[in-house]
Parts: C-alpha cells; sequence; structure tokens
C-alpha cells in the first residue's frame, strides 16, 4: 500500500488479488447471498482504497483499513436497499462441512438453512457482528477498529446478538419440526 500511497497506482492490482476473495465473501454474506452487488461492493471498495490512499497512514493493518472502507460501503448499501434485501439460500457458501453419513449431511444442511433465515431476520448491525466475529473470525479489537466502537462493546453487542439468534435459531427450528411432524 506504500507503493500505492507513493502515487504506483498499479501496484494496487496485488492487493486487489489478495483481498478481492475475502471482500467478497464479507460482503456475501452481508447482502445474503446477492452475487451481483457484492461483486459490485468489492469494486467500490477499492475504488475507495485508491481514492483515499492518503488515509492509509500505514500504523495499523492494510486488511483492517480495508475492511473499514468495506463497513461503510455496506452501510451506505443498505441504506440504498433497505426493505428490498432478498434471502438467497447459498448466502454460507463456502463453509467447510463434514459428514459420516447421508442422513447426518441432510440434517446439517437442514440446520445450516436454518441458521441462515436466522441470520437474514437479525438487524444489519447484528448481522454485519455476528459476519465479522463469528464468521470471518475477525477479532474483537479489529472488528472494534472497522466498526468504529469500542471493544467492550463490540462484545456486549455480540453478546445480544448472539443471544437473539439463538432464539430466532430454536424458534426456526420447532417450526421446521412441527412442519416435518418430527415432535
Amino acid at each position: 500500500m506504500s507503493l500505492v500511497t507513493a502515487g504506483e497506482l498499479s501496484a494496487m492490482g496485488m492487493l486487489y488479488e489478495k483481498y478481492k476473495r475475502p471482500l467478497y465473501a464479507y460482503f456475501l454474506k452481508v447482502t445474503l447471498g446477492n452475487i451481483h452487488s457484492s461483486e459490485d461492493l468489492v469494486q467500490t471498495v477499492f475504488y475507495r482504497a485508491i481514492r483515499y490512499k492518503s488515509s492509509f497512514t500505514g500504523r495499523g493493518s492494510f486488511a483492517k483499513w480495508l475492511f473499514s472502507i468495506a463497513h461503510n460501503v455496506c452501510l451506505d448499501h443498505n441504506k440504498k436497499v433497505k426493505g428490498n434485501i432478498e434471502y438467497k439460500p447459498d448466502m454460507m457458501q463456502g463453509i467447510p462441512l463434514y459428514y459420516d453419513d447421508q442422513d447426518e449431511k441432510d440434517e446439517r444442511n437442514e440446520k445450516l438453512e436454518t441458521l441462515q433465515k436466522a441470520i437474514t431476520i437479525l438487524n444489519e448491525r447484528e448481522r454485519e457482528l455476528v459476519i465479522l466475529c463469528k464468521i470471518d473470525c475477525l477479532r474483537y479489537a479489529d472488528v472494534s477498529e472497522i466498526l468504529g466502537i469500542s471493544e467492550s462493546n463490540v462484545k456486549v453487542s455480540m453478546f445480544r446478538a448472539i443471544r437473539k439468534l439463538r432464539e430466532i435459531f430454536i424458534k426456526l427450528e420447532k417450526c421446521r419440526y412441527e412442519e416435518k411432524g418430527s415432535w
């Protein structure tokens, strides 16, 4: 990034190749599986990274700075599509799951689909916290810097979001079992 800051914009190509997939995966989850929006948002992040290259001081990690931009791009996107977000069943694609037999595989797929639906019910802030902390596995300190809130606020908000997610998941699972007549 120091080369980009110095004016060598071609160096952004290496950074793009390294970070396009993690950003795409992040946006795919935040947009609930919208492939086209996710691709556009990745491009927007790199456009802003070039435009605001002077704001990168080099004190923190580049990834943290880039995901801060991604967070802001996400906020802008959510304002534009408010209420027009549609659930896509493959929103959490790429999460590796290993199975011993077909019944176990089917059960885990059903639970994963229920979890995906539960995540869509969370509000935007809660959903982003769950994605950043639990799916993308970022440290609370990094999420704190990305979202511009204190680390203790991240922890408390994360605790509440997970508690709410658990309640929603349990209700959805109960409905699924009642539908199947598995009680």
